[in-house]
């Protein structure tokens, strides 16, 4: 009795890390994935193997083939108004973050993008009016 016990215990911590092990392999194909981490495409910020339930982003990524390219990154899989190219840092999906990146501009997998102008920005746009 307590060699079975044992025996799923370690198969209960096999399969959790399984899943993280898996879920880091896929963060790992997006352009950034630090602020928001596993909520990039999960809905819970720790995912395991009996609670993995992907959210909008994460279901789109998985149908893409869990591959990052021009396809997911000009998807708005959270209804926002930002594409997921520039809510993960890469608008044209080549692979490679876009200058200055180094984090998530906000999470493609919640409807929370709001564009902001910088100080240099609205000079700029100001200058066009003139």
């Amino acid at each position: 009795m307590q060699s079975k016990l044992r025996l799923i215990v370690v198969l209960g911590i096999v399969g959790a890390a399984t899943s993280v092990g898996a879920t880091t392999a896929l963060m790992q194909k997006l352009p950034v994935a630090g602020r928001f981490a596993c909520l990039n495409c999960h809905v819970v910020p720790a995912p395991t193997s009996t609670n993995p339930s992907l959210n909008v982003f994460g279901v789109a990524f998985q149908n893409n083939g869990s591959k990052w390219d021009r396809t997911i990154a000009q998807l708005r899989s959270d209804s926002d108004i930002c594409t997921n190219g520039f809510e993960l840092g890469d608008e044209d999906g080549d692979g490679r973050t876009d200058t200055g990146v180094t984090e998530e501009r906000s999470n493609p997998g919640q409807s929370d993008c709001t564009l902001e102008l910088t100080p240099q920005a609205w000079s700029a746009l100001k200058t066009l009016f003139r």
